[in-house]
């Protein structure tokens, strides 16, 4: 049904995703673009009422996706949702995260460092009655869980963006020692063993094609993991494992995207970390890699 009107659709419980791309240069095109996704989402309402489900209609949300140019192209005010008029907002949660019109995840940062600052606030209160060990169970469950949570969104954001998450790492390290603010904090990440905050993200990345190319992600994701080859030529890195790195257009959201962004860094791997028999073995080498990597231990 929703094939004969949009291109793809995601579905999550009670939550239904649709996306359209469409090119904002001229206004027919913006107006077919409104006609199809009011068509889609009239059928999907006839749908759920025949089948005695309800949508609301005014919990309905729309969000306009594109870089600064192409949104100041954009004319659309508002789409028709059964009797609602629906207005375009600047941001919209998607299970747990936060999409806002540049996807400069801006908004998502804000709102984590938020939580694993509340977090590290509970935690102090308690701190004195507790042991370093046992503050960083706490830690893990009230702080860098927020860091970490569909973390690899944040690849190729700006690194004033990652250092602001970075803070809230520092700060959780500096709870479990009780190190003095201005004191150095890079020992006491190494001897926690945990990631700076770029690295975990793509960790985070890593894992999620490794998975993918061994059969235990989505079949969507894997689509985007192709083969490295070159037509007519029998290379040794064709036998490497590696992938194909697609090019793209725009740096903004072209490099970003999981399609480049994963062949890029799973080429960068050493082969014995990619042959991985396992996903935990996978996990263990590819940590030990990146913590390496991360503190010039290479």
């Amino acid at each position: 049904m929703i094939a004969n009107h949009l291109p793809s659709a995601h579905g999550y419980a009670d939550d239904t995703q649709l996306y359209l791309s469409f090119r904002p240069n001229g206004r027919s095109s913006q107006d077919q673009a409104i006609a199809s996704v009011e068509a889609c989402i009239s059928d999907v309402r006839a749908w759920l009422i025949h089948n005695r489900l309800l949508i609301n209609d005014s919990k309905t949300e729309f969000l306009v996706v594109g870089s600064r140019l192409q949104l100041s192209k954009i004319a659309i005010d508002s789409i028709t949702v059964g009797d609602s008029t629906i207005q375009p907002v600047k941001s919209v949660r998607n299970l747990g995260t936060w999409f806002d019109s540049n996807m400069s995840m801006s908004i998502h940062i804000g709102k984590i460092c938020s939580k694993a600052f509340y977090g590290l606030y509970k935690i102090r209160q308690l701190r004195k009655f507790l042991n370093p060990e046992s503050t960083k169970t706490l830690v893990h469950a009230f702080v860098t869980s927020h860091l970490d949570y569909c973390n690899s969104l944040l690849f190729g954001v700006p690194k004033y963006q990652i250092d602001r998450l970075q803070k809230v790492l520092n700060a959780a390290a500096r709870l479990i020692f009780r190190i003095p603010k201005f004191d150095h904090i890079s020992p006491a990440l190494f001897h926690l063993h945990w990631l700076p905050v770029a690295y975990r993200v793509h960790f985070k990345l890593l894992l999620l094609v490794y998975k993918s190319l061994n059969n235990q992600g989505p079949q969507y994701i894997q689509e985007y993991l192709q083969p490295y080859s070159v037509t007519g030529h029998d290379l040794r890195s064709c036998d490497q494992g590696l992938l194909k790195i697609p090019r793209t257009n725009f740096k903004t959201f072209g490099d970003r995207a999981f399609a480049r962004s994963g062949p890029f860094l799973w080429n960068k791997l050493p082969r014995e970390i990619r042959d991985s028999q396992s996903v935990v073995i996978f996990k263990s080498k590819l940590k030990t890699y990146l913590f390496k990597l991360a503190y010039n231990l290479l």
